[in-house]
């Protein structure tokens, strides 16, 4: 399952596919492929760096490490995957219900949060991704949106049941935390990968990232 929607170019409207063909956002299989790639690729890219610090976090320094893993150095290690990417691609993580205010979703970013949200609870799935051309500037950007459920590693942090002492920790640190009180396979938020359009128009060839297994 996918999803495009065409923010910010043509408002209100949206336009959906299902394993089929969809031009409605000037783009051609080839291009959606290229799009599709480049941002899974990226965001899997920064979900194993993050993953990666948070266990090491858990195993060597406990669960009052992990919140400071998850909402700060993430960030740090969010703009050092960025900078490994390059090509002037961005990425972030967001979230309806953040934790750390500089990961809150812009506008463009609520429209495919509430999409992923909407349809999770319709359908008790996930569809793969989410692509919506936004422009930035003078700059046309096609986001890829990845969705991340909740898995057990953060139950510690946002979980129901989530230790006194670390959810006090939570609340003197981000006193509007809105970030617990999930379940497992919860829906949590999104990785979203900006793609210069121009690097999708113009590249003919696969683009590859040759640090990424």
């Amino acid at each position: 399952m996918r999803k495009i929607l065409t923010a910010g170019i043509v408002a209100g409207i949206i336009f959906t596919g299902c394993a089929s063909k969809n031009k409605s956002v000037s783009l051609s299989e080839t291009e959606e492929e290229k799009v599709v790639e480049i941002g899974e690729k990226s965001a899997t890219f920064l979900f194993k760096n993050i993953k990666g610090e948070l266990q090491k976090a858990l195993i060597e320094e406990g669960p009052y490490a992990a919140v400071e893993v998850c909402s700060a150095r993430a960030l740090k290690i969010t703009k050092k995957v960025e900078k490994t990417l390059n090509h002037g691609i961005k990425i972030k993580r967001t979230s309806l219900k953040y934790r750390n205010p500089l990961n809150a979703p812009d506008k463009y970013e609520v429209e495919a949060l509430k999409y992923f949200e909407k349809y999770y609870k319709e359908h008790k799935r996930l569809p793969d991704y989410y692509i919506q051309p936004v422009k930035e500037g003078s700059k046309l950007y096609y986001r890829y949106y990845k969705p991340l459920k909740v898995g057990s590693l953060c139950l510690t942090c946002h979980g129901e049941n989530v230790d006194p002492k670390l959810k006090q920790i939570i609340k003197e640190r981000y006193p509007q935390d809105k970030a617990m009180g999930y379940k497992l396979g919860d829906f949590r938020g999104v990785i979203r990968v900006s793609i210069p359009a121009k690097m999708i128009k113009e590249r003919k060839e696969k683009f590859i990232f040759p640090f990424i297994k």
